[in-house]
């Protein structure tokens, strides 16, 4: 019984973080699971979600599916950018894509950069979004390798595919 009410707490507290409006603007709301609390600021007037210092996001298509928690593991497609302020798009040098392999792993985990396990929480399934990530956020001061010069950030457009509890 304890069970059954805890995952119907759950249930609705993934609801209360959907997006507000067709528009693509996330609701402020705080969603509750068993171990995590995860914050779902709103957008800005330009669309823009402030996640952190040095992480924003944009959502560019909005999702159906339920709210992505730390824990959960994420199926995505993903493609990424050097972040340029001068591009009419904010997108500078191309770098990679996952193509027609999905990204697998699990929020939180430390299994990617700190800006994903901060930007991806409050992503709905089926979700596009495009997250600005700063150096410190991605690969800071080492870089990786010569696609990913030390101190460089990052725009990153992101679709979530499908999320697994690990339950």
């Amino acid at each position: 019984m304890m069970r059954l009410s805890l995952l119907m707490l759950t249930v609705a507290a993934m609801a209360a973080c959907t997006p507000a409006t067709e528009e693509g603007t996330a609701g402020n709301a705080t969603v509750e699971t068993n171990m995590t609390t995860v914050n779902c600021p709103p957008a800005g007037e330009s669309g823009d979600i402030e996640i952190a210092p040095g992480l924003s996001a944009r959502i560019i298509k909005t999702g159906y599916g339920r709210a992505a928690v730390n824990g959960d593991y994420a199926d995505t497609n993903v493609w990424l950018w050097h972040y340029d302020e001068a591009a009419d798009d904010r997108r500078g040098r191309f770098v990679w894509e996952s193509g027609d392999n999905v990204f697998q792993f699990q929020i939180g985990a430390g299994q990617v950069i700190k800006g994903w396990d901060l930007g991806i929480p409050c992503m709905l399934e089926g979700e596009t979004r495009e997250l600005v990530v700063a150096s410190d956020l991605a690969y800071g001061a080492a870089g990786r390798g010569e696609s990913l010069p030390p101190n460089t950030p990052l725009i990153f457009t992101i679709e979530l595919l499908k999320l697994t509890s690990p339950e």
